[in-house]
């Protein structure tokens, strides 16, 4: 209430006022759960579900922020393949209506530019080949001139995404297994109607 306003100060009354909300808030909570709302208004429902994963992110992400680097190091070991660089292609085309930028381009690049075929034929060529696209007046030739990417960044030059990565990991891991500790201790059972 206080940071609402202005001068950051809270105003006579303001504390009772909070606290009566509160107590309020409490007993209309308390009455909704009585009543069953939370098993029966999917609203509700998604929004304590929401909650409730929310908190499990937020526990897990506090205990990973504490990783050292060794358990950072040791998931970009087992995880390499997500700290792939993406394959970029430097390529000329002879004949083409849209015009390439120079440069490297993604694969998803050069098929908004030049078409969908484009983009899947020039990461099946060979540095150097080229192959006719289109037909008639429409032809053009594409050739690949360089390709980079597709190797594993060094540990050092994907550090923050390592971090990031491995934030997202235990968030999921804390949520999966959380959902698998509570169904084994509930006893679920699904009636088919």
């Amino acid at each position: 209430v206080a940071s609402d306003r202005k001068p950051g100060a809270l105003r006579d009354g303001d504390r009772e006022r909070v606290l009566e909300r509160l107590i309020d808030q409490e007993l209309l909570i308390d009455r909704a759960i009585e009543l069953g709302l939370h098993e029966r208004d999917p609203q509700i429902r998604n929004t304590l579900a929401t909650a409730m994963i929310d908190f499990l992110v937020l526990r897990a992400e506090d205990e990973a922020r504490s990783a050292d680097e060794s358990e950072l190091r040791a998931f970009y070991g087992t995880e390499r393949f997500r700290f792939e660089r993406a394959v970029q292609y430097r390529v000329e085309v002879e004949g083409a209506a849209v015009p390439l930028p120079d440069g490297f381009l993604l694969e998803k690049e050069i098929a908004q530019r030049l078409g969908p075929s484009a983009g899947a034929r020039v990461s099946e060529l060979e540095v150097g080949d080229s192959v006719v696209l289109g037909e008639g007046d429409t032809a053009y030739v594409l050739t690949l001139v360089e390709r980079r990417g597709g190797e594993v960044a060094p540990y050092a030059e994907a550090r923050e995404a390592v971090e990031a990565a491995y934030l997202r990991h235990r968030s999921e891991v804390a949520v999966r297994e959380f959902l698998d500790l509570a169904r084994k201790r509930t006893d679920i059972r699904v009636e088919l109607r």
